[in-house]
Parts: C-alpha cells; sequence; structure tokens
C-alpha cells in the first residue's frame, strides 16, 4: 500500500457542487457583467433573473488536522489496475465531525435521526444571518441571546418558517489560537436561551456558527445547546464560510449533506442561493 500522503487541497467541483443544484433548477450559467466574481462566489441566469451563489465551506484539508495526536482526516493512494490507463483514486479517512460539517439529531442521541434520516426537505431552508462580529471581536465566547433574535426580528420580520439562524462571528476556525486557547475551544456561538427560544416560540429547522461549536467554547465540553437542540430533532451545522457575502435574510440556504446511513454527521458543502 502507498504511504500516506498530505491531503491536498480538492477543486471547488465536487459531488454537491454548483454545476449539480443549478442543474436541477434549469438555470444556465452565464458570464459575469461586470467586476470580477470572488472565487466563492458565482452568477448565474433563472428564467432570465440573476442569481448569486455563494459557498459557505472551507475547503477540506489536512489544516483540519487541529489536534496532531489526533487526527480528523487523511487521505491515501490507492494503486491498482487502472494506474496504466491514468485512474486516480484515494482512501479518505476522517472523522465525521470536521471541517464545515452538519450535526445530525444522532449525534447527542441514539434514537435522533442519523444524517441518512433527514429529509431533503429540512436541508433546504431559508437563512437568517445573524451578525455577532463586534462583540465577538473582544469575546471569543460570546453567544447570540434572544435579544439578538428580537433585534434582528426588528430589523427584517419575524424568522421565516423552517428557516436555518446562521451566526456570523467572523471566526476563522484555521486562524492561531492564543496559548491553551484551542484546548478550552474559545468559540462564538449560542445561548441556550436562545436556543431554547428558536425552538419553542419559532419554527426553525437548523442553527449554524462558523465558529468550532454550536455551544460556545465556555460551555464545552458540557454542551448544553447540542443537548437541547439535536435532542428535539434539529440539526446543526459548524464551521460556515463567507458569511460576509451574504444577506441578513432573503438567501436560500442548500445543505448538501450525503445520506450516509447510521452517520452521526459529515463534512458538506453549504451553498447560500439569493
Amino acid at each position: 500500500m502507498a504511504p500516506k500522503t498530505s491531503l491536498e487541497r480538492p477543486s471547488r467541483r465536487g459531488l454537491f457542487g454548483l454545476a449539480g443544484v443549478l442543474g436541477l433548477l434549469g438555470a444556465t450559467a452565464r458570464p459575469a457583467p461586470a467586476a470580477p466574481i470572488p472565487p466563492a462566489e458565482a452568477r448565474v441566469s433563472l428564467h432570465g433573473r440573476p442569481i448569486r451563489v455563494v459557498d459557505l465551506t472551507h475547503e477540506l484539508t489536512s489544516e483540519f488536522n487541529l489536534g496532531p495526536g489526533r487526527p480528523r482526516i487523511s487521505m491515501e493512494a490507492i494503486q491498482g489496475s487502472g494506474a496504466a490507463v491514468g485512474m486516480n483514486l484515494n482512501r479518505l479517512s476522517l472523522v465525521e465531525h470536521t471541517g464545515t460539517h452538519i450535526d445530525a439529531p444522532r449525534h447527542f442521541s441514539n434514537q435522533g435521526a442519523s444524517l441518512g434520516e433527514i429529509p431533503i426537505g429540512d436541508l433546504v431552508v431559508p437563512l437568517a444571518v445573524v451578525d455577532l462580529k463586534a462583540r465577538a471581536a473582544g469575546d471569543s465566547d460570546a453567544a447570540v441571546g434572544v435579544a439578538d433574535i428580537l433585534a434582528w426580528e426588528r430589523r427584517h420580520g419575524r424568522l421565516p418558517e423552517g428557516c436555518c439562524v446562521a451566526v456570523n462571528a467572523g471566526f476563522n476556525p484555521l486562524a492561531p489560537r492564543t496559548p491553551g486557547a484551542l484546548a478550552r475551544r474559545q468559540t462564538p456561538g449560542f445561548s441556550l436561551e436562545a436556543a431554547e427560544m428558536l425552538m419553542k416560540a419559532r419554527q426553525v429547522k437548523g442553527i449554524a456558527v462558523d465558529g468550532l461549536s454550536l455551544d460556545i467554547g465556555a460551555n464545552v465540553p458540557a454542551y448544553p445547546v447540542h443537548q437541547a437542540w439535536l435532542r428535539s430533532g434539529r440539526w446543526g451545522i459548524e464551521g460556515l464560510a463567507n458569511l460576509d457575502a451574504v444577506p441578513p435574510s432573503g438567501a436560500l440556504l442548500v445543505v448538501g449533506a450525503p445520506p450516509v446511513k447510521d452517520a452521526t454527521g459529515m463534512p458538506i458543502r453549504a451553498l447560500a442561493i439569493f
């Protein structure tokens, strides 16, 4: 067997890439009319209407091996008869919860739905983005509270039924941390009070963060938000990217989650369309 190699950065094409999504929608890609398009963004036309697509996914590389003693992802080349005709084939080994990934209810409940059991209608939902950057800049454990949700609604109207509420804390999971911070997993997230409000008073299907955890770092490893939210039958996403490029309201979130039987989570391709 060939020795393990470093995990190369993949192309932006993927199983759940933009081409497949737009093919289902019947959209036809057209050149951008003006300024250059950022690498994580595409612009298409659907029945004459301009549509923007923003990739909310970090590239999945060995940089996500955040703990050297506990690698979360690795790749090795597989040599076979196809090599003679130019075939490339790799064996991928990963922890379900690495990179930009989804937490299925099964993650914190033996009786909860696994990733393969989440209905596709629960993975294409309106997206509401709550900006937490100012507070998170001075507090790595900043949490979205009930007041933040109500303030968002005063500006944008009531949360859409069946939406995903995402926290934009300006967090980069691959940025260097202060000594000891990684062990404590300092990261912005949701307060338990906000999660309970979204469960009991709003018809929200998912919550998401650009940080490392739905729970703030100070609440790890008790995970009160994970426990309450996932055990209610809902899903969460951790490690989103490019939320600054998405409007606070009006976008559609497409969660490209492979329906793996019995999985508690999996790296995903998340797209915002608006």
